[in-house]
C-alpha cells in the first residue's frame, strides 16, 4: 500500500528545469534545484540534483535528493521519499521509491540509473521535454508521526540560450592561402555585442592534402557550453551534413578547434556541385548555454492533498476558473500602456516605435531581463532594435505582456507571434500560439510550420506537425508546398517520411 492509499500527508517540491537539454554539465557534474525548506520536519532544508550526462554512468541520468550543510534540525533526520519525472499531464513517467533512508546534514541519495540518456533526450523526449522543459518531482513523508498539511512548493530554473543559424559565404575558395585564418564574427541578435569569433584555417597533412580546420572562441564570457549542425550547401541548395559537435568552454584555454567533413581536395574534386562559382557556402546551427539565468521559488501551496483537491461545495479546484490577474491590475496596466506613462524604453522596427517600460518586460522576459541589467547597451539606452519582427508582432506581444490578452488570432498572426515569444522566452505567450498553431493544422499549412518548429527546436510541436503530415500523407505529399520543403529542407523532409516506418 502506497503512502497515498495509507493517506499520509506530504511535502510535494515540483522542478521545472527550462531549456534542460542545454546544461553544459558533464559526467558527474549536477545542476541543483532552488533550495526548499520543510518545515514540519525540523525546519530542513533541501534541493534536488540533476545529473544530466550521469553521476558514474555516462548512458543514464542520475537523480538525487540532497539535504543542505546549513539546513536546521538534528544531525541525523529519517524520511521516506519519492523521485519522479512528470509528463504535461501531470503523470508519472518515471518514479523510484527507496527504502526509508537517514539524511546527514550535507548528504545526498537517490539513484545513478534513474533513466536512460536516450529515453529522455531522444527516444521519448516528447513525453519528458515538452517544449525542453523537464518537470522533476520529490515527494517526502515522516518516518514517524505525520504531517500536519499537505503542502505544494513549486520552483523553476531556467538555463540561457540563445540560437544562431547563418549562412557564411567564402568567395574565391580555391586562392585562400595555406595557413592563413579568415575570420567570421557572430553577433547576438538580442543586442548586437560579440558572441564567438569563428576562424578557418587550411593546412597541409603527411600527404599534402590540405585540411580545412576552424577554431571556435566565445567573446561572451557567460557562454559555458555550445552545440553545433554544421552543412554544406551545394549548387541546387541542398544542404549535406558535414559536421556536428558539442563544445564545453569552462576551462582555459577557451579556444576549441575542430576539422571540416571535406578535404579542400575532395571540395575540389566535385567544384561544379560543391563550389558553384568558387564560393565555398557553409550553413551554421549554432547554440549557446548561458548557464542558470533564473532560479526561483514561484508559489506555495498549504493544505492541498493532490491538484484535483475538492472545495467544500465538492467541486474539483481544477475546474474552477482561476483568474490569473486581477481585473483592476489589468486594467491599470493596459492604462499604463495606452497612455505610454513614463515609459523609458521603446522597441523600433524597420516602421513602427513602440513605447514600453523596461521593469514590466524585464518581469515577463528572461531576455529583456537580461538586456537591461547586464552589461549590454540596452541597460542605458531608451531604444530597443526589432528590425526582424513586423509592428503587428511587437503591438500583440505587449498587448500580452500588458494585459495577459490576445486578440482576434489568425494563423499569420499566431506564427509570427510564436517567433517573437521563442525569441523573447515570453514561455506564456509561446504556450498559447502553439496550441493555435497545433489546433488549426491543416493540409496547406503544415510544412510551414513544420520548419518554424524545427528551425526554433520545438519538439513538442515538431511531433505534433509530423503526426499531421503522416495521417494526410497523401494529400500533403502530394502539394506544392511539400515540393517546397524538399526544396528548402530535404533532411526534414525525410526524417518525417522515416517515422512511419519506426
Amino acid at each position: 500500500m502506497t503512502f497515498e492509499e495509507k493517506g499520509k500527508k506530504s511535502f510535494t517540491f515540483t522542478w521545472k528545469l527550462e531549456n534542460a537539454s542545454y546544461c553544459f554539465e558533464r559526467k558527474g557534474e549536477k545542476i541543483k534545484s532552488p533550495a526548499f525548506v520543510v518545515d514540519s520536519i525540523d525546519e530542513t532544508k533541501w534541493k534536488l540534483g540533476f545529473y544530466p550526462r550521469g553521476a558514474e554512468h555516462g548512458d543514464y541520468i542520475a537523480f538525487n535528493l540532497f539535504r543542505e550543510a546549513d539546513s536546521k534540525g538534528p544531525a541525523r533526520v529519517e524520511i521516506y521519499y519519492e523521485l519522479a519525472f512528470i509528463a504535461k499531464d501531470g503523470s508519472v513517467l518515471k518514479s523510484y521509491t527507496p527504502p526509508k533512508h537517514v539524511f546527514l546534514k550535507g548528504e545526498g541519495m537517490g539513484i545513478n540509473k534513474f533513466e536512460t540518456r536516450e529515453e529522455v533526450f531522444t527516444t521519448k523526449r516528447s513525453a519528458f521535454l515538452p517544449r525542453d522543459i523537464l518537470t522533476a518531482r520529490c515527494r517526502i513523508w515522516k518516518s514517524f508521526g505525520v504531517m500536519p498539511l499537505d503542502i505544494q512548493c513549486f520552483a523553476r530554473t531556467r538555463i540561457g540560450v540563445e540560437k544562431r543559424i547563418f549562412l557564411w559565404k567564402l568567395q574565391n575558395f580555391n586562392s585562400l592561402e595555406s595557413e592563413k585564418k579568415y575570420t567570421h564574427w557572430m553577433k547576438s541578435l538580442a543586442n548586437g555585442t560579440p558572441l564567438m569569433t569563428l576562424d578557418l584555417l587550411m593546412t597541409g597533412d603527411l600527404n599534402s592534402e590540405e585540411i580545412i580546420r576552424f577554431q571556435v572562441k566565445p567573446e561572451d564570457r557567460v557562454i559555458k557550453f555550445s552545440t553545433l549542425r554544421l552543412s554544406l550547401v551545394d549548387t541546387s541548395g541542398n544542404r549535406i551534413d558535414c559536421n556536428q559537435d558539442a563544445f564545453w568552454f569552462d576551462d582555459a584555454p577557451k579556444c576549441q578547434q575542430f576539422t571540416f567533413f571535406f578535404t579542400k581536395k575532395k571540395l575540389m574534386a566535385k567544384k561544379s556541385l560543391y563550389l558553384p562559382d568558387g564560393i565555398l557556402s557553409l550553413h551554421w546551427e549554432w547554440t549557446f548555454s548561458k548557464g542558470i539565468v533564473l532560479e526561483e521559488i514561484e508559489k506555495i501551496q498549504n493544505g492541498c492533498s493532490t491538484f484535483e483537491n475538492k472545495t467544500s461545495n465538492g467541486q474539483n479546484v481544477k475546474d474552477q476558473k482561476m483568474v490569473p490577474l486581477s481585473h483592476t491590475l489589468n486594467g491599470y496596466l493596459k492604462s499604463v500602456y495606452d497612455e505610454h506613462f513614463l515609459s523609458d524604453v521603446k522597441l523600433k522596427t524597420s516602421t513602427g516605435l513602440f513605447p514600453a517600460h523596461k521593469v514590466i518586460l524585464g518581469a515577463s522576459s528572461s531576455v529583456f531581463k537580461a538586456m537591461f541589467s547586464n552589461n549590454m547597451e540596452e541597460k542605458d539606452s531608451d531604444c530597443v532594435n526589432i528590425e526582424d519582427l513586423s509592428d503587428d508582432a511587437i503591438s500583440r506581444m505587449l498587448l500580452f505582456i500588458y494585459t495577459a490578452r490576445l486578440e482576434d488570432l489568425t494563423w499569420e498572426s499566431a506564427s509570427n507571434l510564436y517567433v517573437a515569444a521563442d525569441k523573447y522566452a515570453i514561455l506564456g505567450l509561446k504556450d498559447i500560439c502553439s496550441s493555435y498553431l497545433k489546433d488549426n493544422l491543416s493540409p496547406s499549412n503544415a510544412c510551414e510550420i513544420l520548419l518554424v518548429a524545427d528551425f526554433h527546436a520545438d519538439g513538442d510541436l515538431k511531433s505534433v506537425v509530423q503526426d499531421f503530415i503522416l495521417k494526410h500523407d497523401e494529400k500533403i505529399v502530394n502539394s506544392d508546398e511539400w515540393k517546397l520543403l524538399m526544396e528548402t529542407n530535404i533532411k526534414l523532409a525525410a526524417e518525417t517520411l522515416c517515422l512511419r516506418y519506426k
